[in-house]
């Protein structure tokens, strides 16, 4: 079997038969902007091989609640990987390198004590663990692996997901802003239920953030839960970003608009199909914008 050594690296070019885990030993995207000097490491928790990855497979299948690789269940559907996921990783600048557990100890003798699935960051020769396997376990879907990542990203100098809108001061937030507005996009704050504008409103139109104006969700996606919030079982791509919420004792995934970092509000996993997502949020950080 022909290989490539890219990094010290070997990487298997012929594809294999199973797709769950990646379709190679190891797959190396690079962009043209990537620096060459900087990488990712995506350590699936499986074994490279053919045979291996037919019991990967076979166990992904027929057994999920019991299958040990979170990292391969959220970023690929059955048979490929979701264009979601494979959009992101194109869109970094910098390079991304996906391998097995068994191929580690290429990487260096550091890696041999971790555990896996795992993702590390190279900065030169420095390696650091940015997502843990436990934290990797705590992630139920694509947009929450997201969310994380470029929040360790920006944490080892990337910044990847400042918008535009992130840069103002708090200060200059409690200028713009009323002071109810303030206090939940800024103060993380929940407004009363069953009390909020949006809570029982069907018109139909756009949902925008009521501090930077960013469209966040589309009326076609709203439903009444009952909740006493608005809620909606999608946001629209790329225009939310989810982060873990461990406050006053329980275990949430807080939501905040992607451009300016406005707390809106927290998503469950007991939605309607197709998403089985709630995007329960306060009505005092939506403004409405009216289909025409």
């Amino acid at each position: 079997m022909p290989t490539n050594q890219v990094d010290g690296l070997f990487v298997d070019v012929k594809p294999s038969f199973i797709p769950v885990a990646p379709k190679q030993a190891i797959i190396i995207i690079t962009n043209k902007t990537a620096k060459p000097e900087i990488t990712m490491f995506f350590i699936y928790n499986t074994k490279s091989g053919l045979v291996n990855e037919m019991v990967d497979f076979a166990h992904k299948i027929v057994s999920s609640k019991t299958y040990d690789c979170n990292l391969c269940a959220i970023s690929y559907n059955t048979f490929t990987k979701k264009k979601r996921w494979s959009d992101y990783i194109n869109s970094l600048p910098i390079k991304s390198v996906f391998t097995y557990k068994d191929k580690v100890s290429s990487l260096g003798k550091e890696l041999s004590n971790l555990e896996f699935p795992t993702i590390i960051f190279r900065n030169g020769v420095e390696l650091n663990e940015i997502i843990s396997r436990n934290e990797i376990n705590s992630i139920n879907n694509i947009n929450q692996l997201i969310s994380l990542l470029n929040e360790r990203l920006d944490e080892n100098g990337m910044e990847l997901k400042k918008g535009k809108d992130k840069n103002i001061t708090e200060q200059e937030w409690e200028k713009k802003l009323t002071p109810e507005e303030f206090h939940i996009l800024r103060g993380k704050g929940t407004e009363k239920p069953f009390t909020g504008e949006y809570d029982k409103f069907d018109k139909k139109g756009m949902y925008k953030c009521a501090g930077c104006g960013t469209e966040l969700f589309s009326s076609v996606t709203k439903y009444d839960s009952g909740c006493g919030w608005p809620a909606f079982y999608e946001a629209l791509p790329d225009k939310i970003e989810e982060t873990a919420d461990n406050t006053f004792g329980m275990k949430r995934i807080e939501i905040t608009c992607e451009n300016c970092g406005g707390h809106l509000g927290h998503v469950f996993n007991d939605g309607p199909q197709p998403s089985g997502l709630r995007y329960c949020v306060n009505s005092i950080s939506l403004d409405f914008d009216s289909e025409k």
